[in-house]
């Protein structure tokens, strides 16, 4: 534990100097903050178009609070997952092929306790991000469009961590494997598969981590039935990315030395 936690700190430490503890979160607050902005201000900037007449602007629909709470985390689920893939897709192959993953590793570092402490780096790196950008999408929403229920924004927003998580898992995975670019490539499109094949045929892959989507937008409607496979799914799939991270990593001629 002592050993993860030094490598833990050393995690952030990186971070600071690379400054992705500035520019990613940055990056999702003006992705959560933009949607409730833009909602509000949508009549104004049609009418300062031209292109559509007074009469059609008085009609536009006024959206609910909580339905610019879901437009606003779709943008994290789109987004944020191509910024935590172009973030995270060098975090062990970069390390790996530069030789400093070997040299840590024969400090008698286990590779589980690398593994980890690049995992809780990098969760913490996107809790940091993801608190901020979503709290911002809620002050907003509350100050431009009305009152958000604090329970179902608390739920909703754990929810999209869950998912958040099982992407960073995902990643670190394929970042063992691949070079960084090919980590990226390959983890966006899993990704993107599992949230396709949900949405096509839902019965079939009702154990889906992608089901963790749907349970987070209808959180805010008040009609989520939640299963306890999907967590399940999620939860065992980012103990066996680790698992399988460290396996793998010994098996690449980095042995343990503890």
């Amino acid at each position: 534990m002592k050993i993860t936690w030094l490598m833990y700190r050393k995690e952030l430490l990186e971070m600071v100097r690379s400054y992705k503890l500035l520019w990613i979160p940055v990056v999702f607050i003006l992705l959560g903050v933009m949607q409730p902005i833009t909602s509000f201000y949508l009549p104004n900037i049609l009418a300062a178009s031209g292109d559509i007449s007074a009469e059609l602007l008085t009609q536009l629909p006024v959206p609910l609070p909580a339905d610019v709470m879901v437009q606003s985390l779709s943008q994290y689920s789109t987004i944020g997952i191509l910024i935590i893939a172009i973030a995270g897709m060098n975090i062990v192959a970069g390390e790996r092929y530069s030789g400093t993953a070997a040299l840590v590793l024969v400090r008698s570092v286990p590779s589980l306790s690398f593994i980890i402490a690049k995992w809780m780096g990098q969760l913490t790196l996107l809790f940091v991000s993801f608190t901020l950008g979503y709290g911002g999408a809620w002050y907003y929403t509350a100050i431009l469009m009305g009152p958000v229920r604090w329970g179902d924004a608390l739920i909703a927003g754990a929810l999209y961590f869950l998912w958040f998580a099982f992407a960073q898992s995902l990643l670190l995975l394929l970042s063992t494997i691949f070079r960084g670019s090919a980590a990226a490539v390959i983890s966006l499109l899993i990704m993107g598969a599992l949230s396709v094949t949900y949405s096509l045929i839902p019965s079939w892959f009702s154990w889906s981590p992608a089901r963790i989507l749907n349970f987070a937008n209808a959180t805010f409607a008040g009609e989520v039935n939640y299963t306890a496979a999907t967590f399940v799914t999620s939860v065992l799939g980012c103990l066996v990315c680790l698992a399988a991270s460290a396996w793998l990593l010994r098996r690449q001629g980095i042995p343990d030395q503890s």
